[in-house]
Formats: structure tokens, C-alpha cells, sequence
């Protein structure tokens, strides 16, 4: 159902001092700016959202995969990778080991350096930073021909979003909604050690976190990961989005083809990037917001 991502909505405390960071070292570009108006507000259900500065941003090939920032000095009860929910934005990069080079004295604050994901000559190569607002943000150099997803590989030095990653407590959970409420191929989970959230969480290096994929046609995925007990509920400030990474938006046919609870009954936003389509929203099984943008 859902075919493709369109943006990435995180809450940060300091606007400026984000924009001129994914400008300065991610070479993205502002292509619009405002205030929350009431659409938005209404249809989030959120209306302490209301009046909050945002702007969006664009990769530097152009591609139509966004990143809003929304301003927010409430973050409740959230650490990175520490909570339910949207924790990982990860974006294709040509070259990892460069990027780290490029960011070292940055806003960006490097918590795992450039590694092959498996020992193979096309394995994905990734690094880990937290963001001015704490957000994490994964850069992959991904080989077009060595993705077993289709995922494609970057256009630019720093390009789009490709994978969203949500942590939840329960994987059936996760993979029931992923599958059968908003018809998505879902792989089964398997077991891996995640050291960077092990690390954040001071839990033992060899912590093993179920995953799973839902697979999108091209282009993009969603990262499905159980937490253990130790991670807990994003806390929401009232009428608000969650904290730091705050919802996905999804393009998509029709949004009756969703089997979902919306937040407000969907209606038309005049925004970019929706420019004047009908948007629904709902909340997945971690917590984590969805937006759903019918083409």
C-alpha cells in the first residue's frame, strides 16, 4: 500500500542552529518555511502544534524525500534509541568515511564511525551520528546491485531517506500492523546485536534485538525492531507530536485501502508538500505517527 516515503517530521529544539547544520554538512536545502496552521493542527488532532516555526528541507539530487523541522523546546521523557517509537532516520551517502572526516567539530556528533553491516565486497557501509536535537541519523553508502531491496543508491554526496527505522516492544505487533493493516510485505524477524543502541541504553554489548523488514517495491523501507524492557512509551506533551523524530508521511492510492483508526478524519492540506491533497494520519503500534498522502 504504501509507495513511497515523502517526509520526515522531527521536532527540534533550535531551528536555526538545524538548518544551518544539515546545510552546512548534509548539503540540504530549505525549500519551504511557515508557521503550523490550522489544517495541519487539526488533522494531527495536536493544536499545541499551532503557530510552531518549521521549515523543510531537500537532498541536494533533488529527490522529492523530505525532512521538516519542526520547532519544539518539549521533549519529555525522550534519549535517543531509549523510547518507543520513530528512532532512526537513515539516509544514502556516497561515502562514509569521508562524511566522518567532514562532520568531525560538527553540530553532528559521531556515536558509531563507518562499518561494513556483514563481510561481503558490496555489504552496506554505515555510520551513526545524533543530530543538534539529539535526533539519530544513520548515512549508508549502499551498492545499487548488492541491495537485496531495490533500495538504489545516492545521487549526491549526502542524498535522500531511504529507511525508516520504529522500535516497539512487541515484533508480532509491529509486523501484524505492517502487514495487515496497511498491506505491506513484511520479512520474518531476525536476531541481531545493534551496538549503538546497546550502548546508548547501557545495556550488554551482546543484546540481541529482533527485526524485520516491510518492503516497499523500490526505493525505501521500514525497519521493524523489538525492544527490550528497558526501553519505555515516548512520553507526548499535550496537543503535541511526539519528540524528536515525530511522524512519517507515506504516499499511497487511496487512503481507503487503510485499515486504520485516523487521528481526524482525513481531509485535504494545502501545505507543502502536500500541495493540496488528502491526508490522513494515524498512530502504528510503537506510538509512532504515520501520515498517509493520497497521490
Amino acid at each position: 500500500m504504501l509507495k513511497s516515503i515523502v517526509m520526515v517530521t522531527m521536532l527540534v529544539t533550535n531551528l536555526n542552529i538545524t538548518e544551518e547544520a544539515y546545510n552546512n554538512h548534509l548539503n540540504y536545502e530549505v525549500v519551504d518555511r511557515g508557521v503550523i496552521d490550522e489544517q495541519l493542527g487539526n488533522i494531527w488532532d495536536a493544536d499545541g502544534m499551532l503557530d510552531h516555526p518549521y521549515l523543510v528541507m531537500q537532498p541536494s539530487s533533488n529527490q522529492e524525500v523530505y525532512l521538516r523541522f519542526i520547532e519544539c523546546e518539549d521533549t519529555t521523557n525522550y534519549k535517543p534509541v531509549g523510547t518507543h517509537g520513530w528512532n532512526s532516520t537513515e539516509i544514502l551517502v556516497e561515502d562514509p568515511d569521508q562524511l566522518a572526516l567532514d562532520l568531525k567539530d560538527s553540530e553532528f556528533d559521531i556515536i558509531g564511525m563507518p562499518y561494513d553491516l556483514y563481510p561481503t565486497p558490496d555489504a552496506p557501509r554505515a555510520m551513526q551520528v545524533l543530530g543538534p536535537s539529539q535526533e539519530m541519523v544513520y548515512l549508508t553508502r549502499i551498492i545499487p546491485e548488492g541491495s537485496g531491496f531495490n533500495l538504489g543508491g545516492a545521487q549526491s554526496y549526502v542524498d535522500r531517506v531511504f529507511i525508516m527505522v520504529v522500535g516497539g516492544p512487541s515484533m508480532e505487533d509491529l509486523q501484524s500492523f505492517y502487514r495487515d493493516k496497511l498491506n505491506m510485505p513484511v520479512t520474518e524477524a531476525s536476531d541481531w546485536s545493534i551496538g549503538v543502541i546497546s550502548s546508548l541504553n547501557d545495556l550488554p554489548e551482546d543484546t540481541v534485538y529482533p527485526l524485520a523488514l516491510a518492503t516497499f517495491e523500490k526505493d525505501f523501507a521500514i525497519e521493524l525492531d523489538e525492544y527490550p524492557p528497558a526501553m519505555v512509551s515516548r512520553e507526548l506533551a499535550i496537543g503535541h507530536l511526539p519528540p524528536s523524530t515525530a511522524a512519517v508521511s507515506f504516499l499511497v492510492e487511496s487512503l481507503d485501502d487503510a485499515k486504520v483508526e485516523w487521528r481526524e478524519e482525513p481531509n485535504f492540506v494545502q501545505a507543502f508538500p502536500y500541495n493540496g491533497r488528502r491526508v490522513g494520519v494515524t498512530i502504528g503500534p510503537a506510538g509512532e505517527w504515520i501520515e498517509l498522502i493520497e497521490n
